[in-house]
Order: structure tokens, then C-alpha cells, then sequence
């Protein structure tokens, strides 16, 4: 421990001690000189431009994109100290981190991106119970209203019981402040082009194994841009997890005086904006038409007119009080924040009022352009604080390392660099072993060539015929067929170098999680099932990585719409397209959208990619089962499974009301098909009174005409009438089943 501590007071005696001013301090003594001297102070301890992690994530870049660095392999270049040249094979890159890398980032860009967004503050659970009361209240006027006239109250829908009624509520209760926080969200994912950006900040996750974005209010917008590692560098507490809860962080760009003067020309004067046409921080490092040569120098490296522009945010202190006083009415106590400097008025200070102070921190920034200029060196405008803890802020700088905890951290192409440097250096001894190998060949004697031929003649006839003619007769030279012998020059180690080559392989597959079969590459003896198992086994490797960048997401949302707020504080209204082509409204109520505290959740991209697909592979199923093709298409265009959820539903209820209308026109359909059975009995039956009246009409004309007396005539005056009254009866029934059949429509 003591060698540690005099190791440390070396360096410190060596480079010298950063010296930050003191932070505690009122607002009045925080003058120009002790702002410009926080700037250089915290750059001082950063160190930019001559450490070794720039160069080294600078590395991890060169490795994914196959830059060859010859000091890998100057052990297999120059073995002995010196450099062979003329060699039959030389050393280049055959990637094999690229493609795991390019997979993955397919894999990210497919994922749903599913974000909800409720309310955190105080008063949520008192506006739902009030809102449920308020549906009681309805229900019981609706049910009311029924009784009172119930003949009024047919045509519409019967109430639903109190209990299911509440049941439903609490399942679909949401917040209204909840709903205008989820449109701002998605208006902002929208306008920003986060997916995009999360892509872009993922592919630098795995590259380096770090992640920084930077978030903010400009021109009343909320706006987001993910930086590159190469120029990041903060403090934090060991044990904190993201940079924007740490001390300082601080960006570098390089930029054109142009663009330097589009960002920060209403803080600089006219002399240093002529000043900036000739840069003096200029870095060789920063130029991108630079490229090291063999001697070191480039002509374009004068052509370089970027300027540095470093922005430091750190944490500073400030000074605030908390008023406490009685309300004026009521009498309760009540207690606000007022800044430093408040003094107290004589009526509230009589009303018993008073304030007490505290130190609380406050985040500050400052920018120093080519190394000379100290700009906008204040407060930062936008505080993300909180409501419980005034606190607590945090830094517009925010990232994350893949694994760094007790440890240096590690990203997927660093751990990838040992298998690609033996990848290529194995390859480069099998290109040599393949410029040694000359198969099998025969020697010959060159004194067998024949008499007037020469080399080319005799080498065409070996090669194009397969014949070696030879002269057995020339003078002075004594030849026989023992003069022939076989060579094998051919190198048995290329196998074996094949073999090398694929266990590499396969190691670096095992260790980065994404092996063959996930790569589409399935053996002639593997089946469906083996293969889908080494899929699931491979995708657990990789959900770390997955799960620890969601985290991320989570957190940029979150700050993303705690900016929301202020930027939106006159209110917003916008549109903004859906995933699905739908168009969303967006008006936004300041009062209320500033009072809210919203809280941003991520779920689990992996868990919902699964439900997803298998959620959509029900689309066949349905289409068999009568759901329009209309309706399965439409939940193809749903990235999350939660939306895919309320489409499916919808589609069932519209399946089930198409199914109730059918069957109340079946129905129907049944009941006309009995009336109209009924009619035809009825009429029936006045066909059969028809026929007895005629002969009853028969037997009257028989008697009349046998029988002449008077009773005889008496019993056919009464037998008549009877007739005429049936008669009229018969006449009647017909008319009423005519009109009965006029009003059943035609084709029934």
C-alpha cells in the first residue's frame, strides 16, 4: 500500500497536479477568471490527445475494418530482426470479427424497441380512485334511468354489473397524464431518428465496449446525438454505472471554423472569429485525409483546417433556501424553493415565516475553442433535477461500459483480436506451404534432351503430350532408363493448416456466442431440431450484451422526455407518422405536462421478439378460420407485442359480431320460413271449408227438389243464411292472409 501511495505522489510530482477551483462558493464570486480556470482545470485532468485509451479503442476500429497493423506480426515477419522480401505469400487480413459483429447489429436493428410511460407523481392513486368513482356514478344513473322508464331505455345496450364493470377498469385504467407522456415519447422517437441513433451507439458498444451519447434543448426541441468514443472522457464513482451521475464528463470535436462559428457565434467577438481562419491547435490525429506513411509524412496533412472545440460539464455547487410559512387562508405550513440572495419581506416575517439555506449541486459548462477562447461558461439552462431530492442532477453526458467492474473493461472485437491475429498468421504460413508445394515431379537427366531441341521444345512435348522423348545415340554420352527418378515435392501440412484454421474458428464462435448455425450455416447431418437448439444456446451468449444496452435505451428515453419538459414549457402541437403508417396528433398542455414526473420502462427486446413472431405465426390459423386477410396483414406492421395484442383482440370481436349477425339472420331466416308454413296451413284449411260448403250447396238443391213442403222450406231459408254467413267468414280470412302475404319480401 505504501509503494502505491509513493507511486502515485511520483506521477503527480511528474505531470503535476490538476488543481480544480473550489465549488462551494456564492454565485458572485464565481467570476470569469474562476469559470475559465474550472475549464482548463478539468481538461488539465483529463489529459486529451496524449493517452493510451484514445489509441487504443482507436485500435479496436482498425481490427473490425481489417486494418493490418505489422506490429502484431513482427514476430512472424521478422523472425530474426530483419525483414525478408520476395517472399511467395504475404500477410493480410481475412476477417473473421466483422461478420459476428455485422450479425449482431441485424439482429439489434430487428428488435422491437417497446417503451411505456406512466406517471410517478404523488397524486396518481388519488386521481384513479376519484376517476373510478366517477364510473360508478354513471353506472348507477344509467341503471336509474332504466328503471324509471324502462320502455324508453329498450332500444340501447343493458349496463354491465357493478363488478365486472370495475374489473375492466382496473385492467385498462390509464393515466391521462400517462397518455400525453407516451405521444410525447413517440413523437420524439420519431423526430430524432432514435432507432437509428440506438444502432449507431450499439455498433460502437460492441466495437469498444463503451457507449456515449450527449441529449439537451435546443431552439425549444429536445435533441440527441451519440458521440464517439475516441473523444469522451469523465469520472464517476466506481461503484455508479452511468456517466451522467457521475462528477464531469467532457466532448472534443474537431470542426471547421464555419461550423464553430453556426454553433457558438453569438459568444464570440469579430477578432476572434477572424482569428479562428488560421487554427493553432491543429491535430494530425483529427485530419481525415491523413494516413501514416512509411516516412511519416503526408502532403495533405497542410491542408488541415480543423478546429478544437472541447465542452466540459461538471458539477458545481450552488446555495438555496426552502421558505417555510403558513398559508394565508387555511393555516397549514407550507414551503417553496427560493434561490440564493432572497430576502424575506416584513409581512411574511411577521406571519411567522422563514427560510432555511442549504448547498446543493448544480451542473455548470464551458467551452475552450482552439485552445484559447473561453465560451458560454455557465450554469447549464437545462437542470434535470428531482422533484423528491433538489440535489440531485445529472449530467447531459451519458454512456456506459460493457464489463469493467474490479477490472479493465472488454468489448466483443477485443476479445476476438487473439483468434483474428492467429487466423491471418496461420493463413499466411499455409499461402507459404502452397508456394512450396510442386506435387509430384519427375527428374530427368538434362542430357536426355535431344539433339537440336531446346529446353521449351522439350518441356512442350512433357506437358502437352505426356511423352519425354529421349536420345539414347548421342556421341560420348552413355544414357540409360536409370538416369529417371520421381520426386514428391508436395507439402503433406496444408491439411493440417485447414485444420487450424477451422478450430480458430470455432473457438472464436464459442467465445463470442454466435456460432454457424446462427449464421445461417447448417451441417449435411443436422437436423431441425439440433439446429434450433444451437440457435437458443447461442442467442443466451449474446442477451448480456442485448440486455445491458437496453438498460441504456432505458435511461436516454427517460432523459429524453425530463428535457421534453422544458423544452415544451409554452406547450407543443405536432404530427408525427407510426411505424404502421398511422398518423398521430400531438398537443401538449404545459401546466400539466410540466407538473408530471414521468418514469420511462423498457421491457425485454429478447422475451417480446419471441412472443412476437410466435404471436404472428398465428396469421395462417386465422385466415383458415375466417379472419379477413385485410386484418392479419395489418398486424405484420406492429414492432411491438403489445400492439400485435390489441390487433389480434380486435380481430376476434370483429370475428365474433360477424358470427352473432350471421346467426341473428339465420334466425330470421327461420322464423319467415314458419310464417310462411303457417300461412299455407291456414290456407289450407279454407280450401277444405270450401269444398264442404259446396256440398253442403249440393245436398241443398237434392232436398229442394225431392221435398216441397213448408218445413221443408223453412229448413232451406235457415240452411241459406247459414251458407251466407260462412260464406262472408271464408271471404274474409282470404283477404287477411293476402295481406299477410304482401308484406314478406319477395324470394323468402
Amino acid at each position: 500500500m505504501t509503494g502505491s501511495i509513493k507511486f502515485i505522489r511520483n506521477l503527480r510530482e511528474m505531470y503535476g497536479q490538476a488543481k480544480i477551483p473550489r465549488q462551494r462558493i456564492p454565485l458572485s464570486q464565481k467570476t470569469k477568471k474562476w469559470r475559465e480556470g474550472c475549464v482548463e482545470a478539468y481538461i488539465d485532468l483529463s489529459k486529451f490527445g496524449v493517452s493510451e485509451r484514445r489509441s487504443y479503442l482507436k485500435s479496436l476500429y482498425d481490427y473490425y475494418n481489417g486494418v493490418i497493423d505489422e506490429q502484431d506480426y513482427r514476430y512472424v515477419l521478422k523472425p530474426y530482426g530483419k525483414t525478408r522480401q520476395n517472399f511467395p505469400s504475404k500477410l493480410r487480413n481475412y476477417p473473421i470479427i466483422k461478420p459476428i459483429i455485422d450479425l449482431l447489429l441485424g439482429e439489434k436493428a430487428k428488435r422491437p424497441l417497446n417503451y411505456s410511460v406512466t406517471v410517478k407523481n404523488g397524486d396518481s392513486i388519488s386521481l384513479k380512485e376519484q376517476e373510478k368513482n366517477d364510473v360508478l356514478l354513471k353506472l348507477a344513473s344509467d341503471m336509474f334511468l332504466r328503471n324509471l322508464a324502462p320502455e324508453d331505455m329498450q332500444d340501447g345496450e343493458p349496463p354491465q354489473p357493478p363488478k365486472q364493470l370495475m374489473e375492466e377498469f382496473d385492467r385498462s385504467y390509464v393515466d391521462r397524464r400517462a397518455i400525453k407522456g407516451q405521444a410525447a415519447m413517440n413523437y420524439i422517437m420519431q423526430n430524432e431518428e432514435m432507432k437509428h441513433k440506438f444502432s449507431k451507439g450499439f455498433f460502437h458498444y460492441l466495437v469498444t465496449g463503451e457507449v456515449y451519447s450527449h441529449k439537451g434543448v435546443v431552439r425549444n426541441e429536445p435533441f440527441y446525438e451519440v458521440l464517439n468514443p475516441l473523444d469522451i472522457d469523465y469520472d464517476k464513482d466506481p461503484d455508479l454505472e452511468f456517466v451522467e451521475d457521475g462528477d464531469w464528463a467532457m466532448t472534443r470535436k474537431y470542426a471547421h471554423a464555419s461550423t464553430v462559428i453556426d454553433i457558438f457565434g453569438e459568444y464570440l467577438t469579430d477578432e476572434q472569429i477572424l482569428e479562428l481562419e488560421n487554427p493553432q491547435q491543429a491535430s494530425a490525429d483529427s485530419y481525415l485525409l491523413y494516413r501514416s506513411e512509411a516516412n511519416g509524412s503526408d502532403e495533405n496533412i497542410y491542408r488541415n483546417r480543423l478546429v478544437e472545440c472541447i465542452t466540459v460539464y461538471w458539477k458545481s455547487r450552488k446555495r438555496i433556501g426552502f421558505l417555510q410559512y403558513p398559508d394565508p387562508i387555511t393555516g397549514s405550513p407550507e414551503e417553496m424553493v427560493v434561490e440564493e440572495g432572497f430576502r424575506l419581506p416584513r409581512e411574511m416575517r411577521e406571519m411567522g415565516a422563514k427560510v432555511r439555506y442549504e448547498w446543493v449541486n448544480e451542473v455548470w459548462e464551458g467551452t475552450r475553442i482552439d485552445g484559447r477562447f473561453y465560451v458560454n461558461i455557465n450554469p447549464l439552462s437545462n437542470q434535470r433535477t428531482s422533484l423528491d431530492n433538489p440535489s440531485r442532477c445529472k449530467l447531459p453526458i451519458n454512456g456506459r461500459k460493457y464489463s469493467d467492474i474490479n477490472s479493465d473493461n472488454i468489448s466483443l472485437v477485443s476479445l476476438g483480436i487473439p483468434f483474428q491475429l492467429n487466423y491471418n498468421i496461420f493463413k499466411y504460413r499455409m499461402e507459404l506451404a502452397i508456394a512450396r508445394s510442386k506435387d509430384i515431379i519427375a527428374q530427368f537427366d538434362i542430357n536426355m534432351i535431344p539433339k537440336k531441341w531446346d529446353m521449351d521444345k522439350f518441356m512442350y512435348f512433357v506437358e502437352g503430350t505426356g511423352i519425354a522423348w529421349v536420345d539414347y545415340n548421342k556421341e560420348g554420352i552413355q544414357l540409360s532408363p536409370q538416369h529417371q527418378s520421381v520426386l514428391d515435392m508436395s507439402i503433406k501440412t496444408i491439411a493440417q493448416y485447414l485444420q487450424l484454421l477451422e478450430s480458430i474458428q470455432l473457438e472464436w464462435e464459442k467465445i463470442s456466442g454466435v456460432n454457424r448455425q446462427r449464421q445461417g450455416g447448417i451441417g449435411p447431418y443436422e437436423g431441425k431440431a439440433a439446429s434450433q437448439q444451437a440457435i437458443v444456446q447461442s442467442s443466451h451468449i449474446t442477451e448480456d450484451l442485448f440486455r445491458k444496452f437496453a438498460r441504456f435505451e432505458q435511461r436516454e428515453l427517460q432523459g429524453l422526455l425530463d428535457y421534453s419538459k422544458e423544452a415544451w414549457v409554452n406547450g407543443k402541437k405536432g404530427m408525427y407518422v407510426m411505424p404502421d403508417n398511422t398518423i398521430e396528433m400531438l398537443d401538449i398542455d404545459s401546466i400539466q405536462y410540466m407538473e408530471s414526473e414521468y418514469g420511462v420502462f423498457v421491457s425485454d427486446a429478447g422475451r417480446d421478439q419471441d412472443k412476437l413472431e410466435q404471436a404472428r405465426a398465428l396469421g395462417q390459423s386465422m385466415v383458415q378460420n375466417g379472419v379477413p386477410a385485410s386484418a392479419v396483414l395489418d398486424m405484420f406492421d406492429t414492432e411491438n407485442y403489445a400492439g400485435l395484442k390489441a390487433k389480434i383482440e380486435k380481430a376476434e370481436k370483429a370475428q365474433k359480431e360477424l358470427q352473432l349477425a350471421q346467426e341473428r339472420a339465420k334466425k330470421e331466416q327461420l322464423d319467415k320460413q314458419q310464417q310462411l308454413q303457417q300461412q299455407q296451413m291456414e290456407m289450407d284449411r279454407v280450401e277444405k271449408d270450401k269444398d264442404r260448403q259446396v256440398e253442403i250447396e249440393k245436398a241443398l238443391i237434392a232436398a229442394e227438389s225431392r221435398d216441397s213442403n213448408n218445413k221443408l222450406e223453412l229448413d232451406m231459408e235457415k240452411m241459406m243464411r247459414d251458407f251466407e254467413i260462412k260464406e262472408k267468414e271464408i271471404q274474409l280470412k282470404e283477404e287477411a292472409l293476402r295481406k299477410e302475404g304482401d308484406t314478406i319480401p319477395n324470394g323468402v
